[in-house]
């Protein structure tokens, strides 16, 4: 193929060759960066702090549905070569969209210990009280067994100034909160459970990922390929994918009726990447085309 001598004023410049990027990125990467993060990093920050599943458990469900999960990007990779790229793609995000709150669903209620049934007399509270230097600190660790085989952990530590003036001044300000970490570790059914629900996200962006590359390779000319493929997939990636964490968590946050209440919607930050995964997936099936390029080094 033939290289450009100026491939950035060839790609951003010229009317057609822009488009494309565009396209590119609105209507294939933007979604399958949302995708790609929701299925893997949101997943884990899901069941740690929503769910406050127990942190080693919580990367065993994520490691085991990537491990089961990595080679159908092989199989769907090699499935757009024979069928096209486009409708493997836009498939993944349509599944994703309409599937997202119910998946997210199910994994919040099962971890969720209002809807099961605690064993009262296996309670057991341990308070320790320790001084460390001017400061009073108290730990309150609670455990509790559930009927399903669910156990949870709770450890409160407040740190308070053994001065009661100081400690009345804190009081009165309402700076006096106790540091509390959370632990729900799942019986063998729900974690099972757990990884075949984390799986099926694993799918949505193997669907999504798998064809991706060999799509942008086709989509632009070797003369300005590198440059112009590079700007939406990075962009998708980076700034929509990347954005998954920041604003979903911003989303769950506003959600919250009050400071230190439980959100009214916890399920709330997957609205970004359901609007991003949509927007592309109607970009793409209206614009994008499924032939092949049967000849890359155009």
């Amino acid at each position: 193929g033939k290289t450009s001598t100026n491939p950035l004023a060839e790609s951003f410049k010229k009317k057609d060759n822009l488009k494309m990027v565009l396209l590119a990125l609105l209507g294939a990467t933007a979604g399958q960066g949302v995708v790609w993060y929701t299925g893997q990093f949101y997943a884990l920050s899901f069941l740690q702090n929503a769910c406050n599943v127990e942190f080693v458990q919580s990367n065993y469900i994520i490691s085991i549905a990537l491990l089961v999960g990595t080679p159908f990007f092989i199989i769907f990779g090699g499935l757009s070569d024979k069928i096209g790229r486009k409708w493997i793609m836009m498939t993944g995000m349509l599944i994703a969209v309409l599937a997202y709150r119910p998946i997210y669903t199910v994994m919040y209620d099962s971890a969720n210990l209002k809807t099961k049934t605690e064993v009262k007399e296996q309670t057991v509270v341990d308070v320790k009280r320790a001084v460390k230097g001017t400061d009073s600190v108290i730990t309150i660790a609670t455990s509790k067994v559930f009927t399903d085989g669910t156990t949870y952990k709770e450890t409160k530590k407040t740190v308070f100034p053994i001065d009661s003036v100081k400690k009345a001044a804190l009081v009165a300000e309402k700076k006096l909160k106790p540091d509390v970490k959370k632990a729900t570790t799942l019986p063998s059914n729900t974690f099972w459970l757990m990884v075949g629900l984390v799986l099926i996200q694993v799918i949505f962006v193997t669907m999504v990922y798998g064809p991706i590359a060999a799509f942008l390779v086709e989509l632009f000319p070797t003369r300005i390929r590198y440059t112009s493929m590079s700007l939406p997939y990075h962009i998708g990636n980076g700034v929509f994918g990347g954005l998954v964490p920041l604003i979903s968590t911003r989303l769950v946050e506003a959600s919250r009726p009050g400071p230190d209440m439980p959100p009214s919607d916890p399920l709330a930050g997957l609205w970004y990447p359901i609007l991003i995964a949509s927007v592309s997936f109607v970009i793409g099936s209206l614009y994008i085309s499924n032939k092949s390029k049967e000849n890359t080094m155009e």
